[in-house]
């Protein structure tokens, strides 16, 4: 709404009400005086606020202190083992692979192509057994077989250590790799060695928080549970 008024310099046009430049409430005009372009002292004040930040802002991008543009976005993608590599490896991803078909995370009928799949492994398994001229153990005589007979002679005195202090044990030590190494008075990494040897044999477990872990990856100062089969 526009009301004129009359002077001495002539007809005046002035505006009854405008919007607030802020909220956009109405802003009642007086008669005389400059024109009111805020509501109130809230919206007086934020407006500065806003003028004040784009000043800056121009005044940052003229010196080079802010970039118009985002800086370039670098990904890095860090590819993980698939399959396991290591015996040990492979039985926890079967115990697994167990755990979900009888939890039922895994349908039922998946199960045949998974029972086919396990065929051709249990088939290339007993090929390899017999390229290697391995026979599989009986129950009764698995507790008479010795990784002695395998390891190479480097190895033979740390490995013979590490079962004498197994079987006093009771077949299962609580150890570090490092506290197992100071035991036999052996090296950590050749301690490892010969355990990954062992492991691959079939001849020595690794436990950790109830898991089958890998010997290879294995923290010199984590506690595990060492099982000599």
């Amino acid at each position: 709404m526009r009301r004129l008024y009359r002077c001495s310099m002539g007809t005046v046009d002035r505006p009854l009400q405008t919007p607030c430049q802020w909220c956009g409430n109405t802003v009642r005009q007086r008669p005389t005086g400059r024109l009111v372009r805020y509501c109130d002292r809230s919206c007086r004040q934020r407006a500065y606020e806003v003028r004040a930040a784009s000043r800056r802002l121009k005044a940052d991008v003229a010196a080079g202190v802010v970039r118009t543009e985002p800086a370039e976005r670098i990904v890095e993608r860090v590819v993980r083992r698939r399959y396991p590599r290591t015996a040990s490896g492979w039985e926890q991803a079967l115990l697994e692979l167990s755990e979900q078909l009888g939890d039922g995370r895994l349908a039922s009928w998946h199960a045949g192509r998974i029972e086919k799949a396990l065929a051709v492994v249990q088939g290339k398994a007993r090929d390899a057994r017999a390229g290697l001229g391995v026979r599989s153990p009986s129950l009764a005589e698995s507790r008479e077989v010795r990784p002695s007979r395998q390891f190479s002679a480097m190895t033979l005195a740390i490995w013979e250590a590490i079962v004498r202090r197994a079987r006093v044990a009771g077949g299962t030590l609580s150890v570090t790799l490092e506290g197992l190494a100071d035991g036999v008075g052996a090296p950590v990494e050749d301690v490892r060695g010969v355990l990954v040897e062992a492991e691959m044999l079939g001849f020595a477990i690794v436990r950790r928080h109830q898991l089958i872990v890998p010997v290879d990856e294995l923290a010199i100062h984590a506690r595990c549970d060492l099982v000599i089969e």
